[in-house]
């Protein structure tokens, strides 16, 4: 078994890979389907559930995007208490991922809810969740202050080839 140093520039490489699919993913699912209703190949059925859906998405994107704050800090606070930066990382990037998936899912759902009613106002609420995506984009900024590092972790973060992790590989 070899072990594979991991350094910072990877690991949040790989952080910003993750974020970009996340959020690529809901732009191109928005465009297909605003294209696929401008071009009349999907039909709008579901006029109907407008009056249903005006209430209940709303609850829903703001119910996804206060879960993620806040399971976020909740996740923060148990990473925090740990002494190893590696170990730190690690539920860093465990955070980031609940936070994204709480957030992707109410922006998903709009985009259906969109697809089924042609109501814009249900494609906008997928757009606001995409512009907070891009406003919580990773970095090894807000990693340092979101963990509370101190300045000699927050250096090595800073150094894109400080090793920061270690993986085991056959």
């Amino acid at each position: 078994m070899q072990i594979k140093p991991i350094t910072s520039k990877e690991y949040f490489k790989g952080i910003r890979i993750v974020h970009f699919a996340l959020v690529a993913g809901q732009v191109f699912f928005a465009l297909i389907t605003l294209f696929l209703l401008q071009v009349g190949k999907l039909d709008m059925e579901g006029q109907g559930l407008i009056n249903v859906f005006i209430f209940i998405l709303p609850l829903f994107v703001v119910a996804g995007i206060i879960a993620s704050q806040v399971m976020f800090k909740i996740k923060l606070k148990e990473v925090k208490k740990k002494i190893n930066l590696s170990e730190k990382l690690i539920d860093y990037r465990s955070a980031l991922i609940v936070r994204y998936a709480l957030l992707e899912g109410p922006s998903f759902f709009a985009i259906v809810v969109y697809m089924f009613t042609g109501e814009l106002m249900f494609l906008g609420m997928a757009v606001l969740i995409i512009l907070i995506f891009l406003f919580i984009s990773p970095s090894v900024e807000k990693a340092g202050n979101d963990l509370e590092l101190g300045q000699k972790e927050k250096q090595m973060l800073a150094d894109p080839n400080s090793v920061v992790d270690e993986i085991k590989t056959k």
